[in-house]
Order: C-alpha cells, then sequence, then structure tokens
C-alpha cells in the first residue's frame, strides 16, 4: 500500500498545494490530473522519493520511504519524462538490463500473452509492444512514440510492484495505447499499483480507479 498524508509540495520556496491524503491499495491505481504547473510531476517525483516533501509524509506499507527506503526502491519502478533508457545502446540492449533486474517468464503475460513463451522474456514482451523489428536498433535513433514503448517495455520487464508514472501515454499511438491499456490492467490484477499523471484518461478498471485533481492550490479524490 502507498501512502500520504498531510502532504503538502514546494516549487521555488512556495507552497504549491498542501493537505494531499492518499492511499492506495494493491491492484489499484490513482490518476492524477491538473493543468500544467498544477503540482502533477512535483507529487509524482515527492511520492518517489526523489524530491522531500514540504511537509507531510509518504509511506509504502507503512514505513516513510525517506527514512525507510529499502524495501521502497526495490519495489519501485518509476517512468519519467525523460524515459529512462540510453540511446547509445539497442533496444534489445536496454530490456536485457531490464531482464536482469528481476524479469522471468511470467513478463510473457504481462505483455498480454497469454500462451507458451517460447523465447526469452523481452522478445515475448518487445513483440507485443511492437520493437522486435526495432531490437538491434539504437535508441538514439527512433521516434519519441518508440522510445516511450522501450521506456514502457523496460518497465514491465523489471516486474515491480508499484509503477509510477509520468504521462505514460506522451506520444504513443493507438496500437501502443492499447498494448498499454492490457498491460495495466494485467499489472492491476496481479495485485500491483499504479499512479499516473495524465492529460488524458487511462483505461484502468473504473471500479478500481480513483482521480486525484489538482487545481490552484488545491486537490480533492473521486
Amino acid at each position: 500500500m502507498l501512502s500520504a498524508e498531510q502532504l503538502g509540495l514546494g516549487r521555488g520556496g512556495q507552497m504549491i498545494v498542501c493537505g494531499i491524503d492518499l492511499r492506495v491499495e494493491a491492484g489499484w491505481a490513482l490518476q492524477i490530473h491538473g493543468a500544467n504547473g498544477s503540482g502533477k510531476t512535483t507529487l509524482l517525483r515527492v511520492l518517489a522519493g526523489l524530491l522531500p516533501p514540504a511537509v507531510g509524509q509518504v509511506c509504502w506499507h507503512g514505513a516513510n520511504v525517506r527514512v525507510h527506503p529499502e524495501r521502497f526502491r526495490h519495489d519501485l519502478a518509476f517512468v519519467g519524462h525523460t524515459n529512462g533508457v540510453s540511446d547509445d545502446l539497442t533496444v534489445l540492449e536496454n530490456l536485457r538490463f531490464a531482464s536482469l533486474l528481476g524479469a522471468d517468464a511470467r513478463a510473457a503475460q504481462v505483455c498480454g500473452h497469454g500462451g507458451e513463451a517460447t523465447r526469452p522474456p523481452e522478445q515475448e514482451v518487445m513483440a507485443r509492444a511492437g520493437l522486435l523489428p526495432l531490437r538491434h536498433t539504437h535508441v538514439g535513433l527512433l521516434s519519441q512514440g518508440q522510445r516511450r514503448r522501450v521506456a514502457l517495455t523496460r518497465l514491465i520487464l523489471e516486474r515491480k510492484p508499484l509503477w509510477l508514472l509520468d504521462e505514460p501515454a506522451d506520444a504513443l499511438d493507438d496500437g501502443a495505447l492499447d498494448w498499454f491499456d492490457e498491460c495495466l490492467g494485467i499489472h492491476m490484477n496481479e495485485g500491483g499499483i499504479v499512479v499516473t499523471t495524465t492529460h488524458r484518461l487511462l483505461n484502468t478498471p473504473s471500479v478500481l480507479t480513483r482521480h486525484l485533481h489538482l487545481e490552484r492550490s488545491c486537490a480533492w479524490l473521486d
């Protein structure tokens, strides 16, 4: 479970939003909405432990993530605007790092393939993401949408229970978005948590999804 208590976010020495209380249980998603500058990315980085909150605390399974970061870091997968992949490596080389960090044969199921896996997990996931023909291409030569697919494919292969995602659907075409929606659903069905900022609604199961709105220093859940 990921939770925040009376969380306040600061920027440039000023409070931009305060009083955020949230709780995301296993198998649930939280979608964070708001205009540019409302604090969405700042909130996500605070939840990830990358920035300190101005006030309040973030907890993972009841432990403050800044005081006891070990389990949190082990369980966390974060995808920001910069994708976090190396332009100097090929698609396959980038994904093999993810395989070394914990992928296993179950990864084929997470990419939406329910049959028997006859290829290594990274190739199964690449095939579903439409990246298999590009596996030997250096990431620096790819389009922004293709780079995003590489970042999301690596996320899936890492097999972490907590996904914190900053605008994950940016630059995805309709086919890639359908694939990623399917991956989100499978991740949640297996007990995974998704927390994401987004300008567009992601297709997570409505009965297992809450929405946090940030606007003019206010925050509310529905």
